[in-house]
């Protein structure tokens, strides 16, 4: 722990918003006085797949004096790991030893500043700062979490905190999808089965799920196995047109991931090969959406060689 400063006698951390300190009181000119603050950008509700998980530390030097080896945190719950930094801003503060912090960690680092003494240019009061836009990836269950921001410097031996930036993470789907083919080559009118598996590894239900797998043009859309696969329901099915290469998908509502596995769907149908195709190895596309924004798409999967007439 850092040395306290012999003319330190308290710091008090600041609110969410906007930096707010209590000024202590000292026998000297010369001590620094740190207040730091914590924000996100997205408010105090949070949904997996609908926004960035951006937040925003801001360190100021109330002075009166330098305050140097600076040095910020972020101290974060279980779930939330440390993405990357997306901007640093400062004002009088030289950053006189890179130390960046490290990907996939839940209480990551930055430093380290030197912040300079107030001015009052044009008198105005004007303070040393440094401004840190991160963003982090949230896989926490369901709940409200407690974020809090730290700041350090030389003549400190305790940590200034800010106060606690409350989040609550909403139930949200997770969507992944997968397809293949069997067999793996075709002839001319010949046919084959195509499978695409759509899972749900959030943790909320995926409404109103859309399917649609795009096929090459040497091969059309014939007919559906049934039953579908998975533990999905079927709210109100839509089916593809027989004879078309786009085959369409509507109406499921795929569960969340439980203790027991993902939510799953699976659908396969039979595609038919035209009588005079080219030959190659044509692959497949397909996209999954659902009701609550959630999407995901593949492409160049499940290759098929096609043999010429």
């Amino acid at each position: 722990m850092r040395a306290l400063a012999s003319h330190l006698t308290g710091i008090l951390a600041v609110s969410i918003f906007a930096p707010l300190a209590l000024v202590v009181t000292s026998c000297s000119t010369e001590a620094a006085q740190l207040s730091v603050s914590l924000s996100s950008t997205f408010g105090a509700s949070y949904t997996p797949g609908t926004t960035d998980a951006d937040f925003v530390i801001t360190v100021q030097n109330l002075g009166p004096g330098n305050a140097s080896g600076v040095v910020v945190h972020a101290v974060m719950p279980n779930g939330f790991q440390f993405a990357d930094t997306n901007l640093i801003n400062s004002n009088s503060a030289a950053r006189t030893t890179p130390e960046d912090a490290q990907v996939g960690g839940s209480n990551p680092q930055w430093g380290v500043w030197s912040l300079s003494s107030p001015t009052s240019p044009n008198g105005q009061v004007s303070y040393a700062s440094v401004s840190i836009n991160f963003g982090v990836n949230v896989t926490a269950q369901p709940n409200t979490y407690s974020l809090v921001a730290e700041v350090i410097d030389d003549s400190l031996t305790d940590t200034v905190q800010s106060h606690p930036v409350r989040v609550a993470v909403n139930e949200a789907p997770r969507l992944g999808v997968t397809a293949s083919v069997g067999p793996s080559s075709v002839h001319p009118t010949g046919q084959v089965t195509y499978k695409v598996t759509v899972t749900n590894k959030g943790t909320g239900i995926a409404p109103t799920v859309d399917v649609l797998v795009t096929l090459p043009p040497t091969m059309q859309y014939q007919s559906t196995i049934m039953p579908f696969g998975g533990n999905s329901s079927v709210e109100s099915l839509i089916s593809p047109v027989k004879g078309g290469y786009l085959v369409f998908y509507g109406g499921f509502e795929i569960p969340p991931q439980t203790s027991l596995g993902p939510g799953t769907l699976t659908i396969e149908f039979i595609a038919g090969c035209i009588p005079d195709p080219g030959k190659g190895v044509f692959t497949v596309q397909a996209a999954v959406t659902d009701a609550s924004g959630d999407h995901v798409s593949i492409a160049n999967v499940a290759p098929l060689n096609v043999f010429s007439s």
